[in-house]
């Protein structure tokens, strides 16, 4: 499975007060490598993969990105869905991750906002990312105003924001109400990204 033990590193208290934080080089080979292999450079976005490929479906269900997510949601926690990323042609705005998927084909926006806290993105970044490839845009603490409107995000969206520069084997945890964005890419490189959704097991 690779790295089934997440880094030693306490995030709560950064998670909690900025709605991210960057676990660095915790995925190495053979692990990165057999993700590389299996997503391409040239691979399209797709939004099924936890369904598709074993690999992740393992790696979510009891391997390194479980861990990950276990640290913060406790070992009961469990993948949603997972998604590959790559290169943006265009600019993604900025937003808050509000639909969450169930068991079921469906996205849902939930009636009762509380569940937002019993959920974790686990981002594990396959290629070395900077600004200019259209990394990710953070805005810090953006997540404990809870579901904003288009106008409240552009609001929070004018404050300073966080780029963090990501490296292959990176792994980004984020909260889902944290507002981000990213920009188009200027270089043409892959942006390979997994991206896999945790729900704590809260009765």
């Amino acid at each position: 499975m690779g790295n089934a033990s997440a880094p030693r590193v306490n995030i709560n208290f950064s998670l909690h007060n900025h709605g991210f934080e960057v676990y660095r080089q915790a995925c190495l080979d053979p692990l990165l490598s057999r993700l590389q292999h299996e997503f391409p450079p040239d691979s399209p976005v797709d939004w099924n993969i936890l369904e598709t490929s074993p690999l992740v479906r393992q790696e979510a269900s009891t391997g390194l990105f479980h861990a990950c997510a276990a640290k913060i949601l406790g070992p009961d926690c469990r993948p949603t869905h997972a998604i590959l990323y790559n290169r943006n042609e265009t600019a993604q705005p900025w937003h808050q991750d509000t639909q969450v998927k169930f068991p079921g084909p469906d996205f849902i926006t939930p009636t009762d906002p509380s569940i937002y806290n019993r959920l974790l993105s686990v981002r594990l970044s396959l290629d070395d990312c900077t600004f200019a490839d259209g990394g990710l845009k953070l805005c810090p603490s953006s997540h404990k105003h809870g579901v904003l409107t288009e106008y409240e995000i552009r609001g929070h969206a004018l404050r300073p924001f966080s780029s963090p520069e990501m490296k292959a084997g990176d792994i980004l945890l984020m909260h889902p109400l944290t507002i981000h964005a990213s920009s188009a890419s200027q270089t043409g490189r892959p942006r390979r990204v997994l991206h896999i959704v945790f729900l704590d097991h809260t009765p």
